[in-house]
Parts: C-alpha cells; structure tokens; sequence
C-alpha cells in the first residue's frame, strides 16, 4: 500500500451518520460477545460480535488462520444481525463505503479499561495492505481515546460518533475507555481499492 504507508490514522470523507443510534445501541447492549482473543485481553473486557464473518455465529469473530482458529475455509457471510431491523443504521453506515467487505464486527470495550499498546500484524493481509481497518465510532464520548505510535511518537485521537476513520493497526496501538459506558466502534475490514485509496489521500471536508 504505497501511495499512503505513511497514513497512520485519517478521518475518510464519507458521510457522517447523524442518525439517532440509540434503538442500535440498546439491542447491541444486549447481547452475548466473544472475548478478542489476544494476551492484552486477559481480563476479557475487550470484546465483539460478528456481523460479517465466515461463519453464521455472530459469535465467531475469528477467520480462518488466524490465532489458531479453527474457523473452517468457507465463503464470507452475513450473520443475522445484518437484517435486523433495529440495526438497520449498521447496514445505512456500511452502504457509504466504497469497497468490498472481508469481516464487519461490532467491538466492545468496557467502561474504565484499556487496551494496551499492541500491533495487529498477525493479520498478513491488514499487515500487507491487502486489506484497510476502518472504524465507525457508535457509542463513545471524549473520554474515550485511540493512542497510535510512529516510531516513538505518540498521538492520541478522539474519535467522533458516524464518522470513519482510518487506522493502521499493523503500527503500534492502544485504547483508553475512561467513561462510565461501554465503548461500541463498528469495526469494518474492507478489501482494498483504487477508491479507498483515494479516500486515503483526500482533506476531509468539514
């Protein structure tokens, strides 16, 4: 991914969902999640659901070859809760991006944890550039941070609910949820493009 390795973090120019989330929010909320499976997650308050996987479990978050998974190789799927009416915003989110989809989870993180600083590259195709992270805050507040690291500078970023952000997780990475909620980001793995790296490469207008 040449044309944008230098691109730690970016907020892409896509349309911010202004919709009221809340309907979104409180069935997600309910829910039973899979721990990430990571050492950084020992305590297991870092967690997700699958709403595009390789298997119909929303609770098989993992993907063939990875971690040791023993997700079998088949098709890419939507789980159930892609047509579930009361995350249709999911599905009104996901329509803006201009790519095709590899895993779409929604990740939890509990309210006064952290994620502590870690990469992703155990992901090749993320790593390789293959595939882009993109996240789309749902439920978060300035209390919330993202740290990234480009050699030994850090920068901490406050993501803003509907908007879609960039993020090379193959660089070094953590997360600070210091509010009194959990933190919800609809996480979406995209297979890249010529248009997501012209989105990479545009100001954002505001």
């Amino acid at each position: 991914m040449a044309t944008n390795e230098k691109i730690i973090f970016k907020q892409l120019d896509l349309p911010e969902y202004k919709q009221s989330l809340g309907e979104a929010i409180d069935y997600l909320n309910n829910l039973n999640y899979s721990a990430v499976k990571t050492k950084y997650n020992a305590k297991g308050n870092w967690d997700a659901i699958s709403i595009r996987g390789y298997s119909d479990d929303i609770t098989n978050i993992l993907k063939p070859g990875v971690l040791k998974s023993d997700v079998e190789e088949q098709p890419l799927r939507w789980t159930s809760l892609y047509e579930q009416a009361e995350l249709l915003p999911i599905k009104e989110i996901l329509v803006h991006i201009p790519a095709e989809f590899e895993r779409v989870r929604v990740m939890r993180l509990k309210a006064g944890t952290k994620i502590s600083k870690h990469t992703d590259k155990v992901d090749k195709a993320i790593k390789n550039g293959d595939i882009i992270r993109l996240h789309v805050p749902l439920k978060t507040n300035e209390k919330v941070t993202m740290t990234l690291w480009e050699g030994k500078e850090a920068k901490s970023y406050n993501l803003e609910t509907g908007k879609y952000y960039y993020t090379d997780v193959s660089k070094p990475h953590a997360v600070d949820n210091s509010a009194d909620f959990d933190r919800l980001h609809l996480v979406i793995d995209c297979f890249n493009n010529p248009k997501l790296e012209n989105l990479l490469k545009q100001d954002v207008i505001s």
